[in-house]
């Protein structure tokens, strides 16, 4: 499933993608990947929770990270992240 990144807050390295679904994953990133507004990011399940390997699509490169939540809005996201 593919997912849009739509939230960044580098100081604490926490991403939330907007999912084809229209739902929102929290990501934490692992390692010093760089990702970017607007980038489309891929997993098999963004709903499995804990240590996982995304695929950047736009970036053609896998990066770890731990996947926090998943939560239903834009502001829950915001939140999520600690905008």
């Amino acid at each position: 499933m593919k997912a849009e990144v739509v939230i960044i807050n580098p100081n604490r390295g926490m991403v939330a993608a907007r999912s084809e679904d229209g739902e929102y994953v929290i990501l934490e990133l692992i390692g010093s990947n760089e990702i970017e507004i607007g980038d489309i990011i891929s997993h098999k399940d963004i709903y499995s929770m804990g240590s996982e390997d995304y695929y950047n699509n736009t970036k053609l490169e896998t990066f770890n990270v731990y996947v926090q939540n998943v939560c239903g809005n834009l502001e829950q996201a915001k939140e999520q992240c600690f905008l």
